[in-house]
């Protein structure tokens, strides 16, 4: 997406309902109840099984940062990688108390 004209063209026929940006789906309080929930009972058990550890780690992995992504749309995205500037008054907004 190389003009404004491309990006304008996309925004019209947005299929994203002209949001821009999807927040996270999931909170803080709701990873640490999934991550609880696939602990395994006692991973210092010499019993526990593998896969109960290797289980608990691919959760571990696939949750984490989920309460903090952000997903956006591509023209949202290459406006914020071209100008700089946009971003930092994001950044300024989001930071006022």
């Amino acid at each position: 997406m190389n003009t404004r004209v491309e990006q304008q063209v996309e925004c019209a026929s947005c299929p994203w309902d002209k949001l821009c940006i999807r927040p996270p789906s999931m909170t803080e309080a709701e990873v640490k109840e999934k991550m609880e929930r696939e602990r395994p009972s006692n991973p210092n058990d010499p019993k526990a099984e593998d896969g109960a550890l290797l289980g608990s780690m691919l959760s571990a992995i696939f949750f984490a940062g989920k309460d903090r992504e952000c997903i956006a749309c591509t023209a949202f995205i290459t406006k914020l990688r071209e100008n700089p500037e946009l971003s930092n008054r994001i950044r300024a907004i989001m930071q006022e108390s």
